[in-house]
């Protein structure tokens, strides 16, 4: 199945651009704080513009969609839950996020092409244009 794993393509194309996540990792997205609402390209939180590693907890600005063998929903939903675990939040937490969380990442991957880059802007995903950023015009 298609799912967002975190990717250091077109990492650099934007000065916000960060990535601490393991290339390949299933990514997630929290919703954002007030702080990051106002100003989701601010220094104080980029929690409106990241995407979080489910293995390494880090966060990354941008993923890329990817054909991920074997993966299921429940593989996916596990994963999940994991990560949920490993963050130390509450199981009520994750009852009540989680089905949610999964149905978003399911449908974003799924209306998207596998090998698409993608960053995020609060409750907004956008393709990247690769190859095209950070490019000097010449005459």
């Amino acid at each position: 199945m298609k799912a967002l794993v975190a990717t250091r393509s077109t990492q650099g194309s934007r000065p916000s651009d960060a990535n601490r996540c393991t290339e390949g990792e299933l990514v997630f997205m929290l919703d954002p704080c007030l702080t990051s609402w106002l100003d989701p390209y601010g220094r104080e939180c980029s929690c409106g513009r990241s995407f979080l590693g489910m293995s390494s907890l880090q966060s990354t600005t941008t993923a890329r969609v990817s054909k991920v063998p074997g993966l299921t929903v429940a593989g996916y939903e596990e994963a999940l839950a994991a990560c949920f675990v490993a963050e130390g939040w509450c199981r009520d937490c994750f009852v009540r996020e989680a089905p949610d969380m999964l149905d978003n990442l399911v449908s974003f991957a799924a209306a998207l092409p596998v090998g698409a880059v993608v960053e995020r802007r609060l409750d907004t995903l956008h393709v990247r244009r690769v190859g095209r950023a950070g490019r000097k015009r010449t005459s």
